[in-house]
């Protein structure tokens, strides 16, 4: 009976599991929208910038060489000694010019004396060509005497003014201030004209740097200018500044110097040169820099960080946050670099919330939960305009 009972209840116990299986279940949770971190978008005071690299090259830089032969008998400095203007730097042996010297002195005494007894002669003759007591062939040939006596007086006073030039030439001074370079040149070493540089010498302050600039860009600047002019209106100033090779910023700003008077034909460019104080010795001839010039004054301008733009075929662009909390995507072009921000061109307008952390979680539709973050501008500025 036990047997019976269960076929018979069976059947029952698995229809009610099989209506259990098939009723319904509980959803599971959706995921909440992805947090973002979002920045407004602000307008604030940003000089146009342009970067340009450039050398150093100092202003005043020197070979010092022998203008006479002579056997060097002292050296009155140091090599990388900061010498000044005048200051004595070689002596050769004087004694084979100070001997010339004086003969040089003799031979003008000489000349002086002839010339005094020939000038007589002719005042002589002039009395008596007059009586008929010398013939003009007489007269004619103290004339020359005469003549002669004086070139050679004027040849005696050459010859004495060389003589003394070649006696100062047996001290080398240094013909500017600035810092004495390596001399391979030592006490007892015969030198002349021939012989190279004796030192090198530059003066280290102030500093020039050379940078290059478009020819197009050299022309619109001169057309604003001139038509600033017109409008009565002062020139634009350009301010630079230097870069180091570590990317330190010089601490003196500069001065634009001037401007080569041609362009040249294979780089369709010309040479600038600006003027940097050089006071601490930081910078050296030949050195490499990069020169950001700063156009004119500062000026509002919409900036967005640099970690927020992202670029595709259709060009750069940014997700910002809309007031639905809702991911847009707004194509942009942008200008200068300033700090670590880039300068908006089109695209965004002041108040909008651009996306910096968290872009690879969005697309453009989705609902998001945003919150501001903290940033600051870089200080640091100056780039040319985006690649």
């Amino acid at each position: 009976m036990t047997a019976n009972l269960l076929n018979r209840c069976l059947p029952a116990l698995l229809a009610a599991c099989a209506v259990t299986a098939c009723g319904p279940s509980e959803a599971p949770p959706s995921a909440p929208p992805p947090a973002v971190e979002t920045r407004e978008v602000t307008r604030q005071p940003v000089a146009t910038e342009f970067e340009f690299v450039a050398r150093t090259r100092a202003r005043e830089d020197a070979q010092v060489r022998a203008q006479i032969s002579g056997t060097v008998i002292e050296r009155s400095f140091e090599e990388g000694q900061q010498v000044e203007k005048d200051q004595l730097l070689f002596r050769i042996d004087p004694r084979p010019y100070e001997a010339a010297l004086a003969s040089a002195r003799a031979q003008l005494q000489r000349a002086e004396s002839n010339a005094n007894v020939a000038a007589q002669n002719l005042a002589r003759g002039k009395e008596l060509v007059e009586s008929n007591y010398i013939s003009a062939a007489e007269m004619d040939q103290l004339q020359g005497e005469n003549d002669q006596s004086i070139a050679a007086l004027e040849e005696a006073r050459a010859a004495l003014q060389t003589a003394q030039i070649n006696l100062d030439f047996t001290e080398v001074s240094a013909p500017f201030a600035g810092t004495a370079g390596r001399s391979n040149i030592s006490i007892g070493d015969l030198v002349n004209p021939s012989s190279g540089a004796l030192v090198s010498l530059v003066a280290l302050d102030p500093m020039l740097v050379d940078f290059d600039v478009s020819e197009q860009a050299m022309v619109q600047n001169l057309a604003a200018n001139q038509q600033r002019a017109e409008q009565g209106l002062p020139p634009i100033e350009y301010t630079p500044r230097l870069k180091l090779g570590t990317d330190q910023v010089y601490p003196h700003t500069g001065i634009i110097d001037y401007a080569d008077n041609r362009i040249n034909p294979t780089t369709g460019t010309v040479t600038v040169t600006a003027r940097f104080s050089n006071p601490d010795g930081l910078l050296f001839p030949g050195q490499f820099a990069r020169v950001l010039v700063r156009r004119g004054e500062a000026e509002p301008a919409l900036l967005v960080p640099q970690s927020s733009v992202l670029e595709d075929m259709q060009g750069r662009y940014v997700f910002v946050v809309t007031d639905e909390d809702t991911v847009a995507r707004r194509n942009i072009t942008l200008g200068q670099r300033h700090g670590v921000d880039w300068v908006v061109g089109e695209g965004l307008e002041e108040g909008d919330r651009v996306i910096v952390n968290g872009i690879q979680k969005v697309r453009s539709g989705m609902t998001v939960t945003a919150r501001p973050v903290a940033s600051a501008t870089g200080q640091e500025q100056g780039d040319s305009q985006p690649r």
